[in-house]
């Protein structure tokens, strides 16, 4: 790896690692504004930015952690409007429960068919359903991988081993899973329409063939392709034959209830927290001592399971991505133990979202590269970036202060190789001017 860019897209996410041979690694690229502050730029026209800078490479991958739109909107936008432009394309597989039931396929599928018609900008995002779909009519199968824990793929002559999502026993929020059990209850009884019937059938034939796919097209151990087309030709007819169902359900007596289940508050907050919970984390696989390579990334990871995962982290990284945007519920007590020199924060001015958390500007010898300071109280309150209490050791004169850093004044790139790039540019590890 030669470099890497952390790109302003406001409350979002969008890190590029560049490699030495004309290959880019992107993980992640979405974001919950229209708008980015730096210029009043569109969003769409900063993703079309995005885009157009890394069209020169020959190669370009792309790793999905999850799917909410602060982290896939844009990587959609990008497909969009350049049809094949990724090389290859990363995505998590579907975790299950400790019953082998996929709850959020089965979750997203009830608000697919019985709410008003979701989008990215939605509340509950459905593109787990239709991410095979979609990526084959977009760059086609032969592009698209399945990562899951155990999972180890190649980007620049480098090995990355996934540390998760696990697929089996999948942490559920309890109340996620009785709800869920209780939308299938409703479309159980015999005395309704054959619809309903119908509905159930489909729904587990659809969940079977989510998971042959996840299987054949895992980065790890690959189905013939002919197999691959087949599972997904499958899975694609029985979404839209339970799709042609819509009409019929929204008419049977239980249609209500499953509506205001969907709709209460505290469900999708535990539907949204449990996407979060399944972010694939991955770090590279050291090929001796540690080195500037290490690297530990974590998406919107929860404290929790990134405790669960402490005997497989390294004791310290070159470099550690900030889940959640760098806020206090994504904050975990490894960070303040583990040794990391560079602190990734994509965060940005949203209304609805959190500030970064002081345990991160608290981090000794730790360098943080925010993409955006607007939601930083540390900045609001002393006008100055945490970085001139920071020492950083990529210097090229040695150890020193990072304010002085060369890319502070925008002389040269920075020694540590890491870089914000916003609408109007490059800037250095320090927010202000």
């Amino acid at each position: 790896m030669q470099r890497i860019e952390l790109n302003d897209v406001e409350y979002g996410d969008c890190t590029v690692l560049i490699g030495k041979k004309q290959e880019i690694l992107m993980v992640d690229c979405g974001s919950m504004n229209q708008k980015l502050r730096d210029g009043e730029l569109p969003m769409d026209q900063r993703f079309e930015q995005i885009a157009q800078r890394y069209a020169p490479f020959l190669e370009r991958h792309f790793l999905l952690t999850h799917y909410h739109r602060d982290h896939l909107c844009g990587f959609k936008k990008i497909l969009e409007t350049h049809p094949g432009y990724f090389t290859r394309v990363l995505i998590p597989a579907s975790p299950l429960d400790q019953n082998g039931a996929p709850l959020l396929l089965d979750f997203a599928l009830f608000a697919h068919l019985f709410l008003p018609s979701q989008s990215d900008c939605s509340q509950v995002n459905t593109s787990c359903l239709r991410i095979f779909p979609y990526l084959e009519k977009t760059l086609g199968s032969e592009r698209i991988f399945t990562l899951r824990a155990g999972d180890v793929f190649s980007f620049d002559g480098t090995e990355y081993e996934v540390l998760w999502p696990e697929t089996e026993h999948f942490p559920f929020p309890a109340e996620l899973s009785s709800a869920v059990e209780e939308m299938n209850i409703l479309f159980s009884s015999p005395f309704l329409p054959s619809c309903a019937e119908q509905f159930l059938r489909r729904k587990e034939n659809f969940f079977r063939l989510s998971l042959q796919c996840a299987d054949a097209f895992c980065v790890s151990g690959r189905a013939l392709p002919e197999t691959r087309r087949e599972v997904l030709f499958q899975l694609t007819e029985e979404l839209k034959a339970m799709e042609e169902l819509r009409e019929e359900l929204h008419l049977t007596p239980n249609a209500h209830k499953v509506r205001e289940i969907l709709e209460s508050p505290l469900l999708l907050a535990a539907f949204s927290d449990a996407l979060n919970a399944s972010s694939v984390v991955f770090h590279n696989r050291r090929k001796g001592t540690a080195s500037w390579e290490d690297l530990l990334m974590t998406g919107d990871v929860t404290p929790e399971i990134l405790e669960s995962l402490e005997d497989k982290l390294y004791d310290g990284y070159n470099l550690i991505k900030a889940p959640h945007h760098g806020t206090a519920s994504g904050w975990c007590r490894l960070f303040s133990q583990l040794g990391s020199a560079h602190i990734l924060i994509s965060n940005g001015d949203y209304h609805a979202g959190g500030s970064i958390a002081q345990e991160y500007v608290d981090l000794e010898n730790a360098v943080r590269h925010c993409t955006n300071p607007h939601a930083c109280k540390w900045f609001g309150a002393s006008g100055g970036c945490c970085n001139r209490l920071s020492y950083c050791f990529d210097q090229e004169s040695g150890a020193g202060l990072a304010i002085k850093c060369p890319a502070a004044s925008g002389k040269k790139a920075p020694g540590c190789a890491i870089e914000v790039i916003t609408a109007s540019g490059k800037k250095g590890c320090f927010c202000e001017p």
